[in-house]
């Protein structure tokens, strides 16, 4: 597959030599990076060569630098108030790697608005904790992290009481609670308002935990399996992740439809009785274990992963 380009230019020498360094650490593995201190240089590059993403240390783009070779734009801003002024900007005088995590997550908002085929052979996870808990939430964040740097992956998770604990941003949940309204109602336009309710971190598109807890108690079968059948024919996620932080009819839905199950408990004998009566509540209601590609992970108690 062919690499992308990302150009970085700014004035300052030993910043932006600083900054080009940590991007080639980071995760731009699609990407070949150029550095650029002079616009000269800068200007005669895109003069034979299209860019992806320029990473602009300036108030403004030169007159003569030729736009139409640039498919996205970001500012460095060096004080908050310019960067409020400017759509796409990012503070330039913060750590490296929260400026590289901040343009990523940029750049697959704007990609992910462009119209795209559904993919054939889209799979769902289901990532189901019996007890839920901050260990089972952070694998679920992680994996689905880690997941999207291969495939472009949907994280949605299902939580009665969501914190944003590993986003490490405040976030209420308007998004999945208006989305959820629009499903139940059974508008028929509410897909077209999906990709507006979408969130991102770097290369991960996720949907965050409801306002209030009943919006997901609410939900019934039906309603689930007409959002799981939308998600898969009108957008072109490869993977679509569900964190089940709730045991409902609803829930149980995603879990049958889903490709692959993930049972995640911790350490403790109390969770193991929990799972066994899960199985047999699960084949009461006509779903069989044996049919379900289910595996096990077993996390330590109290110890959480570290991917952001």
């Amino acid at each position: 597959m062919e690499k992308k380009l990302l150009a970085i230019f700014d004035t300052d020498i030993l910043y932006a030599s600083r900054l080009l360094e940590h991007f080639k650490k980071s995760a731009w593995d699609g990407f070949d990076i150029l550095l650029f201190t002079r616009e000269d240089s800068l200007i005669d590059l895109l003069k034979y060569q299209p860019l992806d993403i320029l990473l602009y240390g300036g108030d403004a783009l030169s007159k003569e630098l030729p736009e139409e070779n640039i498919k996205y734009v970001f500012y460095l801003c060096a004080d908050m108030k310019q960067k409020e002024d400017k759509q796409e900007s990012i503070y330039k005088y913060q750590a490296a790697g929260k400026i590289a995590s901040a343009l990523l997550s940029s750049y697959t908002r704007l990609e992910d608005r462009h119209e795209k085929n559904p993919v054939d052979d889209m799979v769902f996870i289901s990532i189901f904790p019996p007890i839920p808990g901050p260990e089972k939430i952070s694998y679920a964040w992680s994996y689905a992290k880690e997941l999207s740097n291969k495939k472009k992956v949907l994280y949605i998770a299902f939580d009665l009481l969501p914190t944003t604990f590993m986003l490490g941003v405040e976030n209420r949940g308007q998004s999945m609670s208006e989305l959820l309204y629009y499903l139940k109602e059974s508008k028929s336009d509410y897909m077209d308002k999906f990709k507006s309710y979408l969130n991102y971190s770097e290369k991960l598109t996720y949907l965050t935990g409801p306002i209030h807890g009943f919006d997901l108690l609410s939900l019934s079968r039906e309603d689930i399996g007409r959002f799981m059948d939308d998600i898969k024919n009108y957008t072109d996620y490869e993977t679509v992740i569900f964190y089940l932080g709730i045991y409902t009819e609803a829930s149980m839905e995603v879990l049958g439809r889903s490709n692959e199950i993930c049972i995640v408990t911790c350490d403790l004998p109390y969770e193991e009785l929990v799972i066994k009566e899960w199985e047999r509540q699960t084949e009461l209601i006509g779903l069989p274990i044996k049919k379900l590609k289910i595996d096990r992970v077993k996390l330590t108690t109290g110890k959480l992963l570290t991917v952001s």
